[in-house]
């Protein structure tokens, strides 16, 4: 798959009562077209494992695709509750998430994109917060 070389920032903020935690990616990736959907692959390392991760972007709809130490496959729908499953070296999670909202725009001139959506989280049946993600790239420089 050729896809256009970009730098990418993933913003993750997690709030669970009074707790607030964030958490910053940032990684070269590739962005590309596929049908009527966007995708943007990125790697990220995770106590010096890499994690491979495919974010397909769709209408109102956020699929997350993410393998090596640890392995998720989860879609995020629009004001919808979806199931999932996390997995990492020590156990493997059903996920469920109510997705709030779902935003995406890319600017044509700038060659900039930003995806932002949140959900409320439940691992194993246990509320663990809101999180927003939000992932900004841009094209990277030839």
């Amino acid at each position: 798959m050729n896809g256009i070389p970009i730098q990418l920032k993933q913003v993750t903020e997690i709030r669970d009562g009074a707790r607030k935690e964030i958490v910053v990616i940032e990684a070269n990736g590739l962005y590309y077209l596929k049908g009527d959907a966007t995708y943007v692959t990125f790697e990220e390392t995770h106590e010096g494992e890499t994690i491979k991760n495919v974010v397909k972007i769709a209408n109102d709809e956020v699929v997350v695709l993410r393998s090596g130490v640890i392995s998720m496959r989860h879609t995020f729908r629009k004001q919808s509750e979806t199931i999932g499953t996390y997995e990492s070296p020590v156990a493997r999670w059903e996920i469920k998430t109510k997705t709030e909202q779902v935003l995406y725009q890319y600017n044509e001139k700038t060659k900039k994109g930003q995806l932002f959506f949140s959900y409320i989280l439940h691992l194993s049946g246990k509320h663990v917060g809101r999180h927003a993600v939000t992932i900004s790239f841009k094209e990277a420089k030839k």
